[in-house]
């Protein structure tokens, strides 16, 4: 008998489901600066707070984030934002911000289908709502690993595959969360119909 080693690629649930995603495209430069600008300003916040920036991971610390209410205030707060940038900037500037749909989502990466294609290596700041009820806001930075052309009706869309390059673990526990629930609502579906 011959033994057959499985070679599964993915080491996250992964499921079908469709959301509205905005992106912004940037280079591999400009998101190590930003993310080194944002881990600065982080860790001079935490200073002045007296929060010790030696040990993020603390699992006896006073501090217990409330998610629920940290996703709606950084949700509001990307909107606040797009109606500034909206409001202030320049017709140019406003084609900055893409849109496209999400899809084929799991913990390490997911598909964007969009009418223009993106370049692989390039970076992504994708935000999107995953699920309403309970609120799964995320937002993210992505790698475009590959872009793959689809005719469908005469009309050409990219899907391009992302890999999430700075995912928090609560996130990631969410999206898992939200693909095991669409699933279980499509199985319900199909129970019903038969």
């Amino acid at each position: 008998m011959i033994d057959i080693i499985s070679q599964e690629r993915r080491s996250y649930v992964r499921g079908d489901v469709s959301f509205k995603v905005k992106f912004k495209i940037m280079s591999p430069d400009e998101y190590q600066d930003l993310t080194k600008s944002n881990k600065e300003i982080f860790s001079h916040d935490k200073r002045e707070k007296g929060i010790d920036i030696t040990d993020t991971d603390n699992k006896d610390s006073n501090i217990t984030p409330n998610t629920s209410l940290i996703d709606f205030l950084l949700y509001m707060d990307e909107k606040l934002d797009q109606i500034l940038d909206f409001v202030s900037k320049d017709v140019a500037d406003k084609e900055s911000l893409n849109q496209g749909i999400g899809s084929n989502i799991s913990g390490s990466g997911m598909n964007i289908i969009t009418d223009k294609p993106l370049e692989p290596g390039k970076i992504i700041h994708t935000n999107f709502v995953l699920s309403r009820f309970p609120l799964v806001f995320i937002d993210v930075f992505g790698e475009v690993v590959r872009v793959t052309p689809v005719d469908e009706d005469g009309k050409t869309s990219y899907h391009a595959g992302t890999k999430f390059l700075d995912l928090r673990l609560n996130d990631r526990e969410r999206i898992i969360a939200s693909v095991f629930q669409s699933q279980r609502e499509a199985i319900r579906r199909k129970k019903d119909e038969n």
